[in-house]
This record gives C-alpha cells, structure tokens and sequence, in this order.
C-alpha cells in the first residue's frame, strides 16, 4: 500500500499539486528554485510568477476606475503583488 502511496504523491508532485510539503509543515519557499510549500501544494516559480503578473493586471484595471471601491481594490492586489516580491527576494526592512 505504501508503494501506491508513493506514486500518487509523485505523480501529483510532478504536476504541482502536492509534494514533499504536508498539511501539517509550516509553509515555506525556496529561494534557491522559487518554489513555495504551502498546504500540502508545490507552487512552482511559473506560477508565482503568472500569479504575479495577474494581480499587477488588476491593479492597473482598478487604478483606471475613480471610485473608493477601485481604489480599495486596488490596494488589495498591490498587497498581493508586494506580498510575492518580499518573498521572491527576501524581506529587507530597511527602515532598521
């Protein structure tokens, strides 16, 4: 049973959907291949990177609106996009 176990878990692993991170690990990312493990999921540096770019798309969309609701979704997503930035590179707090 432990072999089929093993296999699936590779299988899923190869596609993105699981891998040596578990549900029950801390989440944690991989500057050396831009990988993060979060919730039993391998996130690969493509999909950071496609995650990316959308939220910056949004952004734009929401910044050409003039409203309050725009601009709050606006700030949303630039705090996803700073969100994967400190990640890619590390947090620098610089104010220190």
């Amino acid at each position: 049973m432990a072999n089929r176990e093993e296999l699936i878990s590779s299988l899923a692993a190869s596609v993105g959907l699981a891998g040596p991170a578990s549900k029950y690990e801390p989440s944690r990312y991989d500057r050396m291949t831009g990988t993060l493990y979060c919730d039993g999921y391998v996130i690969t540096g493509t999909i950071i990177n496609e995650a990316l770019a959308y939220f910056q798309n949004m952004k734009m969309r929401a910044e050409k609106e003039d409203n309050e609701q725009s601009r709050h979704t606006a700030l949303i997503y630039k705090t996803a996009i700073e969100a994967i930035l400190m990640m890619q590179k590390g947090h620098e707090n610089k104010a220190e």
